[in-house]
């Protein structure tokens, strides 16, 4: 089999997913020395995430008394919630030092781990390390900095997700048993507040898509593009006393220039994207919040509820819909996730291939030594 560097090979082999490599490359770390770490690690943010939960439901349960109690003037109830606040508060602090800190190590120790891995990969165990950049573009930024990105915003979104997954059954129920029924047209709908927060959540969350779907490319090319700038920088750097006349660097020069044009161009797109997104996202935000009162005030004009019960809805609304859209608020960062992950995906394809056909070639090797030992001459002699 020969190797061929010029040939450029697919991010994702045809074979295999994005979820799937994915999945195999998280699973080296679990899978490594160091998986106990990883695994008590991963069990106590887990912990820390739902904690969090708790006392977002603490403080939604809160709201509904402490309201209830100004309107009940109720100074004695008001002072004794006012502590209770305090003390939810103090434990909410703490468990958010804690989370950051151990998301921190983490990171910093699977980064560690997964760069020795490649490095390992790379400069070690392949017999043609200089081939590897054939392959891929820039692998010095993929150990460098993708790696960097790769294991925080992993961890840093797997935190976030579990929150709001807990978030959304917990807020659910509270919504579902507190928002009462409302007649449209002739039609009772029993919890229509928790429905029109599922179709509040869903038209945000479908909108933004539309809007922002070219972010995924946007980041991918715009990774490749600054590291393409950076390459001939770095080139002419190392080569700078091979360009000695004025027309040799004024070539270079304009080589740099072009490849900045290209990432300014691709970061004009961006923003134009990235501005459209924003403006979406902050006014479906603000807007959550005049929604759900307009829908929770007619129970409380009637008589039905009192204030607190009012605040205590908007409360659960808004967290609801808030862990709804999880995906809208964090759009950006799962796209450069998304990009940052199939940079890597391919670097670690192209280190397989490249220790398969050095693999191969060494059982060739291997095979030739037989063949030409078993014709020796000496053998023929002795037999």
């Amino acid at each position: 089999m020969i190797f061929n560097p010029t040939k450029k090979y697919n991010i994702i082999l045809s074979k295999n997913s994005f979820h799937k490599n994915t999945y195999t490359m998280l699973s080296l770390y679990w899978k490594s020395e160091e998986k106990v770490f990883a695994w008590c690690a991963l069990a106590a943010l887990l912990i820390l995430s739902l904690l969090a939960v708790v006392t977002a439901l603490a403080i939604n349960e809160w709201y509904k008394h402490f309201y209830n109690a100004i309107q009940e003037l109720d100074a004695h109830k008001f002072y004794s919630l006012v502590v209770v606040f305090l003390a939810i508060i103090s434990f909410s602090v703490v468990r958010s030092v804690l989370i950051t800190y151990l998301v921190d190590v983490f990171a910093l120790r699977w980064r560690k781990w997964l760069t020795n891995h490649y490095l390992s990969a790379w400069i070690v165990k392949s017999t043609k390390p200089d081939q590897i950049e054939q392959c891929v573009d820039n692998p010095d930024q993929r150990i460098a900095e993708d790696i960097n990105k790769f294991t925080f915003e992993t961890i840093d979104l797997a935190c976030g997700l579990i929150y709001t997954l807990a978030s959304v059954v917990s807020f659910s129920v509270v919504l579902i048993g507190i928002s009462g029924d409302v007649s449209l047209w002739a039609i009772t709908i029993p919890a229509y507040m928790f429905w029109a927060a599922i179709f509040y959540a869903l038209l945000g969350t479908y909108i933004s898509q539309k809007i922002g779907f070219k972010l995924v490319s946007l980041s991918n090319n715009q990774q490749r593009s600054e590291a393409d700038l950076r390459y001939f920088l770095i080139r002419f750097r190392d080569s700078s006393k091979l360009h000695s006349t004025d027309t040799r660097r004024h070539c270079e020069k304009e080589s740099i220039s072009e490849k900045l044009d290209i990432s300014l161009a691709n970061t004009r797109r961006t923003i134009r994207v990235k501005m459209r997104l924003s403006l979406f996202t902050e006014s479906y935000s603000q807007l959550s919040l005049i929604f759900s009162s307009l829908l929770a005030v007619p129970r409380f004009f009637a008589g039905s509820i009192m204030f607190g019960d009012v605040m205590q809805i908007n409360s659960a609304f808004g967290n609801l819909c808030e862990n709804l859209s999880w995906f809208i608020n964090a759009y950006h960062r799962l796209a450069d996730w998304k990009a940052t992950t199939d940079r890597l995906i391919s670097f670690d394809g192209a280190l397989a291939r490249s220790s398969d056909i050095n693999k191969g070639g060494c059982r060739a090797s291997n095979c030739i030594c037989r063949l030409i030992q078993i014709s020796s001459p000496h053998q023929k002699a002795r037999s």
